[in-house]
């Protein structure tokens, strides 16, 4: 649901009211805090945009600080940084996100999906040569 609520609104609602159901561990308010700065592309108002991101980033951060060994929720902040227009000034952990989701996708108990998911992401980003070469090596 996270991925289609890039595109979609109403998915971005929903997966936001299912998340705010759930017992609030680190994951999940990591990805209330991710979908809510997805909900700010949606949202028309100036204003109103900035609170939805502003709201997810406390969240994000939050979730991160709890858990922040955590590859997914890294690497959903490394993914949103690195999205997020030049202006919010949400750029503080790029290269050290960076480097602890490449640093875990060598984990074995990381999920294959996920895993998948966030190396074509990955090699979509400004890399060095010897980081693209690590991710050329684990999607072997």
């Amino acid at each position: 649901m996270y991925a289609k609520s890039v595109d979609c609104k109403q998915t971005a609602q929903k997966l936001i009211s299912m998340l705010e159901k759930q017992e609030q561990s680190a994951f999940v308010i990591g990805y209330a805090g991710a979908t809510k700065m997805i909900m700010a592309k949606h949202a028309f108002n100036p204003v109103s945009k900035l609170n939805y991101f502003n709201t997810g980033k406390k969240l994000l951060n939050k979730a991160i600080s709890k858990d922040n060994n955590n590859v997914e929720l890294l690497f959903l902040r490394y993914a949103t940084q690195v999205s997020a227009p030049s202006i919010l000034g949400y750029n503080n952990h790029i290269e050290a996100d960076k480097t602890q989701v490449l640093k875990g996708l060598s984990n074995d108990k990381l999920d294959e999906q996920l895993a998948t998911t966030i190396i074509s992401f990955m090699k979509q980003q400004k890399l060095t040569p010897k980081e693209k070469q690590q991710l050329t090596d684990l999607a072997k």
